[in-house]
């Protein structure tokens, strides 16, 4: 073969590489929505009612059904989520509120809104190591980093991944310590039957478009306690008055003002807009199919790693909790 044959020979191969590598692209995620998401936002842009109300409503109570809470609050992200839980945490209004200047732990390997809300609120991070087999919080160093100014623990669920809770309840409850539990990559991933975010004060969850089911954007914080969820739905709104169950108690008291403009506490604008719970419904009935895909995804591509010859164990994956029925956010 002359050299033009072998040269036409290699332009040929190159072309048809480059025709299939533009063709058949295999996709780096699909769409984590479909036409139903799309036609329920339709018609709640169509009604008139566009911010936060009875489709949130909804989407609140069939997401507390789910997990297992008592309550559920949608909120606009799951940063704002971790920003309102910390919040309603210091709040002068709490029985049991933390204090400036208490010391919170955290691990190392988290987001940077489950840090900074804790700084926010006044309260010192104290950050524990991880266990680099699950990148989760290390129970040992835990431990160790009890003192007396520590009062309370986020945990943050890595991965759809978590840390012992039998053991990190056992230190919660010997010390009597607030828990709030940053479960925004991990919605749907059970501990012994028990869904994470449901083990502490709080559980935060987060929509993003990524996450486990999507609102494009949107959070949720969960609860058990009457009183934080008063709090929770009242400085999520401006901190006015008009959600609030005993709301007739403060008009009373303030029989001068407009109670469309009672405001009782602290508060900030996290609320979702209606679409977002409409979008929520929809999505939270497909969480399971969802988290399904994921797992087998997940088994398929680490089985191909892992097992391939060519690996000799330089590379590792993160290893599950045991007594975790895990929903994996992703590959690591």
């Amino acid at each position: 073969m002359n050299e033009n044959v072998v040269f036409n020979y290699n332009c040929i191969n190159y072309f048809v590489l480059v025709f299939y590598m533009t063709t058949f692209k295999y996709p780096l995620v699909h769409s984590t929505y479909d036409n139903n998401d799309i036609i329920e936002m339709m018609k709640t842009l169509l009604s008139d009612r566009l911010t936060m109300g009875n489709k949130v409503e909804l989407f609140e109570k069939e997401f507390a059904k789910y997990i297992g809470s008592k309550y559920a609050v949608m909120v606009n992200s799951g940063s704002s989520a971790n920003l309102l839980s910390m919040a309603v945490a210091t709040n002068y209004l709490r029985s049991n509120k933390l204090n400036i200047g208490d010391k919170i732990l955290i691990p190392a390997i988290c987001w940077s809104t489950s840090v900074w809300p804790i700084i926010q609120m006044g309260l010192i991070p104290v950050f524990v190591d991880i266990d680099p087999l699950t990148l989760n919080m290390d129970i040992n160093d835990c431990k160790k980093k009890i003192t007396k100014e520590v009062k309370g623990i986020v945990s943050v669920h890595i991965l759809g991944n978590c840390t012992n809770m039998d053991e990190l309840m056992k230190i919660v409850r010997q010390h009597n310590l607030f828990l709030m539990e940053d479960t925004c990559e991990s919605l749907g991933s059970k501990y012994k039957n028990k869904y994470l975010g449901t083990f502490g004060d709080f559980g935060t969850y987060s929509f993003y478009y990524s996450h486990h089911i999507t609102t494009i954007e949107g959070g949720m914080v969960t609860c058990n306690s009457d009183e934080d969820y008063e709090l929770l739905k009242c400085l999520r709104s401006h901190g006015w008055s008009r959600h609030c169950k005993n709301k007739e108690k403060y008009e009373k008291e303030n029989p001068d003002i407009d109670p469309r403009f009672l405001f009782i506490n602290v508060g900030y604008n996290l609320r979702p807009m209606e679409i977002q719970g409409a979008m929520g419904l929809i999505q939270l009935a497909k969480l399971e199919q969802k988290n399904n895909c994921r797992n087998q995804n997940h088994l398929l591509i680490v089985d191909k790693i892992i097992n391939d010859p060519r690996n000799k164990n330089y590379i590792t994956t993160v290893k599950k909790m045991d007594n975790l029925s895990i929903a994996w956010f992703n590959i690591c």
